[in-house]
């Protein structure tokens, strides 16, 4: 046999047996790595014997490549890449303002505007400890603390101003109203204050309804299994009943779409019934923009019928990601910094 024929002979059965150590599935990619590094090695003392060298060559191996694991097809870094940063460490992202800002709350004990574009904060108030009921609308960013609203400025510097006393022991919701502002308590109707002060009121036809996202407001029952019976416009008086489908329990809706449960399922569907959608990740509570429902690791577009998902863990959970309040942010701790989705951003 001639060199070239042991050389041509030794080659084949090298690549032979890295043929064969390729079939185990999930791995495919690691062992083809290993075996080339092995092959190049054998090769090398193949060559080093066959053309009498005299002694092993030390062939160097080539570099180890680490490959990065690709984000799923559904996930919301590919879905959604506009609406996804990365704002600084120690921020708590509490409201969607618009598609590039989001108000939060920093460990520096402050309410700031981040802008997502220029990746920088401006201070809109300095507080003791982070507001509990926050609500925006563009201009201007409402809380309440201490029995008070507060506005501020978000386009312009300025103090704080404190409006009230806000009465009702379980106020949960408010929200920016033109000049007033507005909030809601269980059963209790929904309730306004101008800006500049005075006495508080009853919105005209809320009686018994709560808000949802101004100016809509349903007759939310305090049994979490029960369903509403409609949704109001409380600027227009236009009245939105809900039909739910068979067996569905406890529905949230906003003006156009419900989220419920049946069974052992999550079930979204229109409010007039018309249209459902069951899902396995349990998206729950109100829409944000009368669109989008948050879930167990993942998003449900309900305008565009588009899920997203979040690997590695689960909304509202301890240390892991978290929906805001409702208020169209989505945030999780990652390396040094605070990965931000921002539903607002979503076109």
């Amino acid at each position: 046999m001639t060199t070239e024929e042991k050389l041509a002979q030794a080659l084949r059965t090298i690549a032979d047996r890295a043929e064969n150590r390729e079939v185990l599935s999930g791995v495919i990619a690691k062992r083809r790595h290993r075996t080339r590094r092995r092959a190049t090695g054998a090769l090398a003392a193949v060559c080093a014997v066959v053309l009498g060298w005299g002694a092993l060559v030390a062939w160097p191996s080539p570099p180890v490549v680490v490959e990065a694991v690709a984000p799923r097809a559904d996930s919301v870094e590919r879905v959604w890449p506009q609406a996804v940063f990365t704002m600084p460490k120690g921020s708590t992202p509490l409201v969607a303002i618009s598609a590039k800002e989001v108000l939060v709350w920093t460990e520096r004990g402050k309410i700031e505007v981040y802008d997502a574009a220029a990746k920088r904060s401006r201070v809109v108030a300095a507080l003791s400890q982070a507001p509990r009921y926050r609500a925006v609308d563009g201009d201007r960013a409402l809380w309440l603390a201490g029995g008070y609203a507060w506005v501020a400025p978000l386009r312009t510097s300025g103090k704080a101003r404190r409006i009230g006393p806000i009465t009702g022991e379980n106020v949960d919701r408010i929200a920016l109203a033109g000049e007033y502002v507005v909030w809601s308590s269980p059963l209790d109707g929904v309730w306004r204050m101008r800006l500049d002060g005075g006495r508080p009121e009853r919105v005209a036809t809320s009686k018994g309804l709560q808000l949802v996202e101004w100016p809509w407001a349903t007759d939310e029952p305090l049994d979490v299994r029960t369903n509403p019976t409609k949704v109001v416009n409380l600027q227009t008086g236009r009245t939105i009943k809900i039909r739910p489908l068979p067996g569905v329990e406890g529905l949230r809706c906003g003006p156009t779409w419900c989220t419920g449960t049946r069974g052992e399922s999550t079930l979204v569907q229109r409010t007039d019934g018309a249209w459902s959608r069951v899902h396995r990740g349990g998206p729950r509570g109100y829409p944000f923009q009368d669109r989008f429902f948050p879930g167990f690791g993942e998003i449900y577009d309900a305008r565009t019928d588009t899920t997203v998902t979040f690997e590695g863990a689960e909304l509202e959970t301890s240390g892991g990601r978290h929906w805001s309040g409702g208020a169209g942010v989505i945030f999780w701790p990652q390396g040094d910094g605070v990965v931000t989705v921002n539903l607002a951003a979503v076109p």
